[in-house]
């Protein structure tokens, strides 16, 4: 400890990154700048110079801005001379190629994507993306940015999404969790974002948005239909109306809650100190078995964690708080919903908070905040569908913009979207796209 008046004396060494910096360079392919002396003779004796060598002094990485190029298709045309001869008119062969996303538009599939990209991932704004393009020489407005994404959502993202969808709804666990957003077609002042997705360790991770009019229980119902695994939800009222589903309480809720009734300098002995205790002992077993399988962190559970609950709930029964405080109200939240609090002892596979669709919802709580509202329900919903993918991308470790340029550039050349034989081949674990959009 370093009292007032003392120095500290550092008596090691911090070790330094070796060869980071040169990795990175090494990467790059190289371009030489060679300076010279402009003249070749001494500037004392006025004799000839020879050279004789040379080094690299410096080097520094250059950027280069965007630029757009026009590629031409060119489609051959080809006469088969027996079948000629033997009928009255020539027959010509076409050779295939690729169909754009969008016809008589400048929005080919990289440069929607590319816009996709800015907007969803970096959060630009349409209207400061108009101005970007407008410096690269294409005159494009907000209003047409925002047309590509409505209509290639409609064209190609949607049965993708559908698919998603369904096999969303096969998988044993979900995490859901909702959100505000301003439309401005709208009728009534806010509309909803919801999320739905599949838990942490599922293979084919999927994370899907979902936009409505509604914050009540008839989205929830009309989304999971007849589902009946286990969903993760922060206790909204609209989850408790699902009969067919076992809820999977949050305790970061919960901690959530008691860490609001902790004053900051209250004393340990405190009531929401102790509640803040307890969940962050619940915690920190839970984090000691995250390496565990399913059956051994089960028994881990039901052996350790579930004494410690009950003794958490025992607690909270024997309190007398008033019930208008925030400690009153993080007490009676606890014993509220304390079976389905206690759903987690159930299946090694749930987990133990809802963080996870939180994270999910913030990436577009934070869009929100850039380009806050959409002027159609039409806007609102292909957000919904191209957040879907984004995010489910990310999921897969793939690259995002890729994978909507690889999308772009195939579907529309696929005869039937509706043939879900032909959507699996692009679907993110699909063998193609992890080769092509890492």
């Amino acid at each position: 400890m370093t009292y007032p008046g003392q120095t500290e004396t550092i008596t090691y060494k911090r070790q330094k990154s070796k060869g980071k910096r040169q990795a990175i360079l090494s990467q790059l392919k190289a371009e030489e700048v060679h300076h010279r002396l402009e003249e070749d003779s001494c500037p004392d004796c006025h004799g000839g110079l020879k050279e004789i060598g040379a080094c690299v002094k410096r080097q520094e990485l250059v950027f280069i801005p965007a630029q757009l190029k026009r590629i031409d298709h060119v489609q051959h045309a080809y006469k088969c001379q027996a079948c000629s001869q033997k009928n009255a008119q020539d027959k010509i062969i076409k050779a295939p190629f690729p169909r754009a996303p969008l016809a008589h538009s400048f929005g080919s599939a990289s440069i929607i994507a590319h816009t996709i990209h800015q907007k969803f991932k970096l959060k630009v704004p349409n209207y400061r993306q108009e101005e970007d393009w407008n410096k690269l020489g294409l005159p494009i407005t907000r209003k047409e940015i925002a047309n590509w994404h409505i209509k290639s959502s409609h064209y190609y993202f949607e049965p993708l999404y559908d698919l998603l969808r369904e096999k969303l709804l096969e998988q044993p666990i979900l995490h859901a969790d909702e959100t505000s957003y301003k439309v401005l077609e709208s009728d009534s002042q806010l509309t909803y974002y919801w999320t739905f997705l599949s838990g942490k360790h599922e293979e084919q991770g999927i994370t899907l948005y979902h936009h409505d009019k509604r914050r009540s229980g008839l989205v929830v119902k009309e989304f999971l239909g007849d589902y009946s695994g286990y969903v993760h939800c922060d206790m909204w009222s609209a989850y408790r109306q699902l009969n067919q589903v076992e809820l999977v309480g949050c305790w970061a809720h919960v901690r959530r809650k008691f860490f609001e009734a902790t004053p900051k300098k209250a004393d340990k002995t405190s009531l929401g100190a102790k509640g803040l205790r307890y969940c962050d002992q619940l915690f920190a077993l839970e984090n000691d078995w995250i390496d565990l399988s399913t059956e051994e962190r089960l028994y881990k559970r039901q052996i350790e964690l579930a004494p410690l609950m009950d003794e958490f709930f025992d607690w909270c029964r024997e309190q007398a708080v008033l019930s208008g405080s925030k400690l009153g109200r993080a007490v009676a939240y606890s014993l509220k919903y304390e079976n389905t609090l206690k759903t987690v002892l159930q299946d090694g596979h749930s987990f133990f908070s809802n963080n996870l669709a939180e994270r999910a919802i913030k990436s577009l709580v934070m869009g929100r905040k850039n380009w806050l509202f959409s002027q159609s329900f039409d806007g609102a919903e292909s957000t919904a569908i191209i957040l879907s993918l984004l995010e489910t991308a990310k999921r897969h470790g793939l690259d995002s913009e890729k994978y909507m340029t690889y999308l772009l550039e195939h579907l529309p050349s696929e005869e039937s979207l509706a043939n879900k034989d032909v959507l699996e081949a692009y679907l993110l674990w699909a063998e193609s796209i992890q080769n092509n959009c890492k």
